[in-house]
């Protein structure tokens, strides 16, 4: 009798155990289904799923929980306490054209009905949308019309957060605000693994699910073979706006990808995952011998003129006469709108930057003109 009881138990600990660890159960409701992602956790239940948004600070706080049941069902009773959104979702506002990028590559960028900062976004969809009004601009990211989003009825707005931010105003429009705090993960795959709450929102899951796998693929291999190299070019990133240098944290995705891809970024030791505010007196004390430097412009075509135009102290960085530096017009790329997503691909840039000898071509990034 005790030999069969312990059988038995010994068989459920397999079921469970099974059932818990296959993540692409369609009925799994053992947990979160994501590998990487730190911030987000979404979990299937009895005819719902869950999607928490947790504190880039403390990630034990929940900042927001999402609801998400289908359209075409009726709504779970005894539901949790959150956020209510039935999916697919068919109206949406964006406050990023980051968003629109995992939009359009699941066949969903119709969704998207308003945006802000509508000068940033280049899809073909978006663009004519906005000429013939089937797509409002919605005025800047620094002061968006609210009148505008309200009156477009969006059922979700997708709203980037970011160190310090007030989001009060936005909330008083009545409308579910998808509060993104991807750009605060550590790591570059837990930021790409995110395509799967667009998935899940559009019911375009099995898509997402599928071009992150291909994204985790290829990151891993490309990491993978930058090991090999045996240089370790230091780095330096960004360049002052408005008097300021802003910098990722060393514990930031970005920081990351420079160092998978072999190069040793020079504010490594910090340990934020958001930015880091400098003035040029301290970039210059910590970075004037990098070997590298990247800049990311915009409607630029960048030479050692032009440079030295925008700020006559860059000269001070050895990278500047040692033919270190390297630019991507953003105008004229799409980084802005594929690499949080996909970040295979700038981390296949920064390995052709980083070490001469490997073969291929930049996607994003030129050596700056003499």
């Amino acid at each position: 009798m005790q030999k069969a009881f312990s059988i038995s138990l010994f068989l459920l600990f397999i079921i469970v155990a099974t059932s818990c660890g296959n993540r692409d159960t369609a009925n799994e409701s053992c947990g979160n289904i994501l590998r990487h992602a730190k911030l987000l956790r979404i979990e299937n239940h009895n005819g719902y799923k869950l999607a928490k948004v947790l504190n880039p600070k403390d990630s034990t706080i929940v900042d927001a929980t999402y609801i998400l049941v289908g359209k075409d069902v009726n709504v779970p009773e005894n539901l949790p306490k959150g956020t209510l959104l039935r999916t697919p979702i068919d109206n949406a506002v964006v406050f990023s054209s980051v968003f629109a990028g995992p939009l359009d590559e699941l066949g969903k960028i119709d969704v998207v009905k308003g945006v802000v900062d509508a000068c940033y976004f280049k899809q073909p969809e978006i663009s004519a949308g906005l000429k013939s009004g089937a797509v409002a601009d919605l005025g800047p990211a620094s002061g968006p019309s609210l009148e505008k989003i309200t009156a477009q009825q969006p059922q979700a707005i997708f709203l980037s957060i970011y160190d310090g931010m007030d989001v009060k105003n936005i909330d008083k429009c009545g409308v579910p605000v998808i509060r993104m705090t991807d750009n605060f993960e550590t790591d570059p795959l837990a930021r790409a693994e995110w395509i799967r709450l667009f998935g899940i929102l559009t019911d375009t899951e099995a898509k997402a699910d599928s071009i992150f796998k291909e994204v985790e693929k290829s990151y891993t291999e490309l990491k993978q073979a930058a090991s090999a190299y045996k240089s370790k070019p230091s780095v330096l990133v960004e360049n002052m706006y408005q008097g300021v240098w802003y910098l990722p944290g060393g514990a930031s995705y970005q920081a990351k990808i420079i160092e998978d891809a072999g190069g040793k970024y020079i504010w490594a030791d910090d340990k934020s995952a958001g930015s880091l505010n400098l003035s040029y007196e301290e970039v210059l004390a910590k970075a004037h011998n990098a070997d590298i430097w990247l800049l990311k412009l915009f409607g630029t075509d960048l030479d050692k003129k032009t440079l030295l135009g925008m700020d006559n102290r860059y000269a001070n960085f050895r990278a500047v006469e040692h033919g270190g530096v390297y630019y991507s017009d953003t105008k004229k790329t799409q980084l802005f709108e594929e690499f949080p997503y996909h970040p295979e691909l700038l981390l296949n840039d920064y390995i052709l930057v980083f070490h001469p000898e490997a073969e291929g071509k930049m996607r994003y990034f030129n050596k700056m003109k003499p």
